[in-house]
């Protein structure tokens, strides 16, 4: 698994392998973003708006800001499972979509994500 600066990378498959409670809780996606402070973690559940209400066809993206060690600490394989076995859930904010194909396009901004997989 790569991480670049700037560039979410998916890590669905690793959030349920180390966490099979997410996919039982409704969570259908992971991604995680190193930036300069902080690291952004990124939830995708489905069936649940803004107000945590269950509504078929609505995907909620969950943001959460991680402070880094340090100025531009990078993303390593260990540190992405230490950050998945300690998620607790709590968010910085959140964005409900109707479109998944549209939320991850806003994931991207343009840039990409790093170990896309098919929607």
């Amino acid at each position: 698994m790569t991480f670049k600066f700037g560039v979410y990378t998916e890590i669905t498959d690793l959030a349920f392998k180390l966490n099979p409670e997410n996919e039982k809780s409704g969570y259908i996606r992971f991604f995680i973003c190193p930036d300069v402070w902080d690291t952004w973690l990124v939830r995708v559940v489905e069936g649940y708006n803004e107000d945590y209400e269950r509504v078929d066809g609505v995907y909620l993206l969950e943001r959460e800001k991680l402070e880094n060690d340090y100025k531009g600490q990078k993303l390593s394989h260990r540190r992405v499972k230490e950050i998945i076995e300690n998620d607790e859930g709590e968010n910085w904010d959140v964005t409900e979509y109707i479109d998944l194909d549209t939320l991850i396009e806003d994931i991207d901004g343009g840039f990409g994500i790093l170990n896309l997989k098919e929607s």
